[in-house]
């Protein structure tokens, strides 16, 4: 099977909701190339793992032939073949008690969106299991991704994971998933604003979705610098719109100074806070020198 980290990803829905399969699907090809198979019960998801050979998972909490979290249960037990026990698990519900999440973790669910979502939120759990491969853990009561998740803010003892950060001073490891997601949407707003065209309306639609999305994903993030950075960005692709000509070295300063940002640990604060600055700076100037 393919790694999601590597050629188009192959994602297989499981809802007994024809709007929501719907809703799902043109949520999922906001990412850009995509493959979408879906299924409707847990038997039909069942046949489509062989033909589909999905390299990831998104199954609803309820289904009209079984229960979501005993279908993923079936999977990591390998009901359907050993290839098929690592493949990562979306779980969606319309609610989700701490004791459902204590249930859903403990079968091998990987991450969990509520219903109604948004579409970044339900792209963010996509790349985050793109980005973050747990370990899969087998032992006589549990198969799945390793469920530790947060590692204790004032730790100092012995890292006891393989990603446990080395530093000290590291960001803490959802931190460092976070920003590898910032980086991934540059790498697509970089793709993004190669293509843009004058004579193509959507190419930039498609530039200025992107910075939308990557934005939204800074907010949640409450990373006050690389918000500034991000919505600085979208604000002037957002102002240009499709009738003006869009200056590509505005946008490439923007990329440039978040990509630094989230590859400089959150403890580095006066640097992180000069970069914000230097891109004040530079995007203001060559502002002018395009008026």
């Amino acid at each position: 099977m393919n790694e999601l980290t590597g050629s188009t990803p192959r994602i297989l829905v499981v809802n007994g909701h024809a709007f929501q399969r719907r809703l799902v699907g043109e949520t999922l090809r906001t990412l850009g190339s995509v493959e979408i198979t879906y299924a409707e019960t847990g038997e039909q998801c069942l046949l489509a793992l062989n033909y589909a050979q999905p390299d990831m998972l998104i199954i609803d909490w309820r289904l009209a032939d079984c229960d979501g979290l005993a279908l993923v249960a079936r999977i990591r037990a390998g009901e359907v073949g050993a290839d098929f026990r690592r493949v990562p698990v979306i779980t969606t519900a319309e609610r989700m008690s701490t004791r459902d999440l204590e249930r859903a973790r403990n079968v091998g669910v990987d991450e969990f969106v509520i219903r109604p979502f948004s579409t970044a939120t339900m792209i963010e759990r996509v790349l985050a299991v793109r980005a973050n491969r747990r370990e899969f853990i087998e032992s006589p009561r549990y198969a799945g991704p390793c469920r530790r998740r947060i590692r204790p803010a004032k730790y100092d003892g012995p890292r006891r994971r393989l990603f446990d950060a080395a530093q000290k001073d590291a960001d803490a490891p959802e931190v460092q998933i976070r920003k590898g997601l910032a980086r991934m949407y540059c790498e697509r707003i970089t793709t993004l604003l190669a293509a843009v065209s004058a004579a193509n309306s959507d190419s930039m639609r498609d530039l200025c979705l992107a910075c939308g999305q990557l934005s939204a994903l800074t907010n949640d993030m409450s990373d006050r610098l690389l918000l500034s950075a991000a919505s600085s960005m979208f604000n002037y692709v957002k102002g240009v719109g499709a009738e003006s000509v869009l200056n590509t070295e505005v946008v490439e300063a923007h990329l440039a100074a978040i990509v630094q940002l989230t590859e400089l640990p959150d403890s580095q604060a006066e640097v992180r806070q000069t970069v914000t600055q230097q891109l004040t700076v530079m995007v203001t100037k060559k502002l002018r020198q395009a008026a």
